[in-house]
């Protein structure tokens, strides 16, 4: 307990340290650029502004926390995008471009890439550190009208509601052509707003004023959005971010790790297949990513490249390395490729998601069938936890998606299901065992949902294992 209490104060420290070191520098920054005018500030006066931006930070900082965000690389990523954009702002406050500021960037990166909810906090809490800012460029100057700083308030707000619009709108799983349409018209709303807004709050604006306004929002919007096309493949890789254009890329089968699952294991790379095609139309069933569900799919059985023999579904020859092995050591050989999955997956920079897909997909459930050898040989009752996966269960509703697809795949290897209906009694009966099991307990996956993703995986299953037409080889013309 005292070494949980000291790892916390000292991430609490050097998080202190961290979000004070942004406040300097946003206003260092505004300083610096102010002193070429000639404005130099009180002591007060920054220290003021600068808690109050390591206030906003803060806060920031908890609610990222409270989404589950609150990781190292989560909260690198998130700030350095934010201090970037706002130290931009400032260069456009400085040069007289306050309203080209290409504030869209921020929500349309991570929108796209990360947690909406914490998007919105980490987008609202750059709008008002450039308000902040944008206050520091007033002070002490004569030539900043009260109208004019009015104006940059009210297209700050139009920013605002531009970027919330856009994280709401857009689905992480978009295309980059319905990325670019629907940012496109957002961008042209926010400059018409913003020309009507120089006719109301411009003190007496003539029409170039109003025109200038109008399309100065949209250059700030249209570079947000060609700085989002060209940044994200950087961001994906120095965070392992999983955009849409990552995991089309992981989902290629020019993939080394694919080539490498299909030609060690050729028929887990069959199993993986088919489990991410259930995988992909369950996700869409219930409104979750489906490249997401189908890229971890792909990959949540990698572990098996260590030992592929160890596995049914790819001992051709009939030969089971289990027969000449005690039950224990068995259940070790099976249970241990989720771990090495997810150390192979770590290993080669995968995206977090993927990762927990491969350890968590079995969840803590039992080994059934070495479970029940090992009680035909033992005298009295023998304990269950010895022979489970060592877990954890599925905390997102795509890797519970998976655990479904992935255990309804490979029982209709075994039984072949005929009918639809016999199909539908099967799946229902292993998704109903994984709950005994509590294996959804701690992921927000609904009845509901659980039934539409039933639904999925017998459409799904029911195209693979379709009835086909008898051929005689041997009748000749």
């Amino acid at each position: 307990m005292n070494q949980v209490r000291k790892m916390t104060i000292w991430q609490g420290l050097i998080a202190f340290f961290a979000l004070a070191a942004l406040s300097a520098i946003i206003v260092t920054g505004v300083v610096a650029f102010r002193s070429v005018d000639g404005v130099y500030f009180d002591l007060p006066t920054l220290f003021s502004a600068a808690t109050l931006i390591f206030v906003l930070l803060a806060v920031n900082f908890i609610v990222l926390r409270a989404y589950g965000k609150g990781d190292a690389v989560s909260l690198i990523f998130v700030f350095s995008v934010l201090l970037v954009v706002v130290v931009v702002a400032i260069v456009c406050l400085h040069f007289g471009y306050a309203y080209a500021m290409p504030l869209v960037f921020l929500p349309l990166l991570l929108g796209m890439c990360f947690h909406k909810k914490s998007a919105v906090a980490t987008h609202f809490t750059m709008i008002q550190i450039i308000a902040v800012c944008m206050l520091l460029f007033s002070y002490r100057s004569e030539s900043v009208l009260l109208s004019e700083l009015s104006l940059h308030i009210m297209i700050l707000v139009v920013n605002a509601a531009s970027g919330v619009l856009t994280i709401v709108v857009i689905k992480p799983y978009a295309s980059r052509l319905r990325v670019l349409f629907t940012t496109a018209i957002i961008v042209l709303i926010s400059g018409v707003i913003g020309f009507i807004s120089a006719a109301a709050l411009g003190g007496d604006p003539d029409v170039l004023q109003m025109v200038t306004v109008g399309v100065s929002v949209m250059i700030g919007g249209a570079i947000s959005i060609f700085a989002y096309f060209c940044l994200s493949p950087l961001f994906e890789r120095v965070f392992n971010l999983n955009t849409g254009l990552r995991l089309v890329e992981l989902c290629s089968f020019d993939q080394p790790l694919l080539k490498e699952l299909e030609e060690k294991a050729p028929g887990t790379f069959n199993h993986c297949l088919t489990v991410s095609n259930i995988a992909e139309r369950a996700a869409y069933a219930i409104g979750e990513d489906p490249r997401l569900a189908k890229a971890a799919a792909l990959y949540h059985d990698i572990g098996k490249i260590e030992n592929p023999e160890f596995f049914t579904e790819n001992q051709t020859d009939g030969y089971n390395p289990h027969d000449e092995l005690i039950p224990e050591v068995s259940v070790k050989m099976i249970t241990r490729h989720t771990e090495a999955g997810a150390k192979i997956l770590t290993a080669k920079g995968f995206p977090k998601e993927i990762i927990s897909a491969a350890l968590e997909h079995h969840g803590d459930s039992p080994v059934g069938y070495f479970y029940n050898k090992a009680q035909k040989i033992t005298e009295g009752t023998l304990e269950e936890k010895g022979y489970t996966y060592t877990g954890p269960k599925p905390q997102t509703k795509i890797n519970a998606i998976i655990m479904i697809a992935d255990i309804c795949e490979a029982a209709t290897r075994s039984v072949r299901p005929s009918t639809h209906e016999e199909l539908s009694s099967l799946v229902d009966n292993l998704v109903r065992s994984k709950m005994n099991e509590k294996q959804f307990d701690e992921c927000p996956l609904t009845m509901a949902e659980i039934t539409a993703v039933k639904e999925a995986v017998v459409n799904t299953l029911m195209g693979v294992h379709h009835e086909r037409i008898s051929y005689n080889l041997n009748n000749k013309k």
